[in-house]
């Protein structure tokens, strides 16, 4: 099958198992099963891009440093059931897959939705999402996030992929914070080592 075919058969399924299954297939609660799942595909579908038409599509890509959050104590698993408590946080099966500045791959990913909500429609179409992505680190836990627009808008797909307006990592890195000490998760080692 070719990427032409595959792509758009994957964000189909997707969508409607996001639309059908949504508060199961993405419960954060199966975040280490999805994370896993990822690590090993997600390179396969790197290299199967690349040999197509659209080699510049990028699935595996960078934390940024301005991204930083900073360092807790627990494993991906926990910090992001710790979050969902609070902010109600969902595994997103479509983000690229990170490796950070020192080279460690990602050891978890969620994301919450804020903005106003569309009247009638599912919280998961706010515009807006925080997305924060974790790295293990010398038995502690890196946390990284960003702010950006919602991939499930159809009005917002193009401000998602291209990093648009809505893209910043200061704020999603703000709101990360403030999400942690709600959840009463102390952060250690707030000054990036370099």
């Amino acid at each position: 099958m070719s990427i032409e075919v595959y792509a758009p058969t994957v964000v189909l399924i997707v969508t409607l198992a996001r639309t059908q299954f949504g508060s199961v297939v993405f419960a954060p609660r199966y975040a280490a099963i999805w994370n896993t799942i990822r690590k090993l595909v997600t390179p396969i579908l790197q290299r199967a891009i690349y040999q197509t038409a659209f080699p510049n599509v990028q699935i595996e890509n960078q934390a940024l440093k301005e991204e930083y959050v900073g360092v807790v104590d627990l494993t991906a698993q926990e910090l992001i059931m710790r979050v969902d408590g609070e902010r109600d946080a969902e595994i997103p099966l479509l983000s690229g897959f990170k490796t950070d500045w020192d080279g460690n791959k990602e050891s978890g990913t969620a994301v919450w939705y804020t903005g106003k909500q569309p009247v009638g429609f599912p919280k998961w179409l706010k515009p807006y999402q925080v997305h924060f992505f974790m790295f293990r680190v010398g038995g502690k836990t890196r946390v990284c996030a960003h702010f950006e627009a919602n991939p499930w808008r159809p009005d917002l797909w193009a401000d998602h992929l291209l990093k648009g307006d809505s893209y910043s990592p200061p704020k999603g890195v703000q709101r990360m914070k403030r999400a942690l000490k709600d959840a009463d998760v102390p952060l250690h080692n707030l000054e990036l080592e370099v």
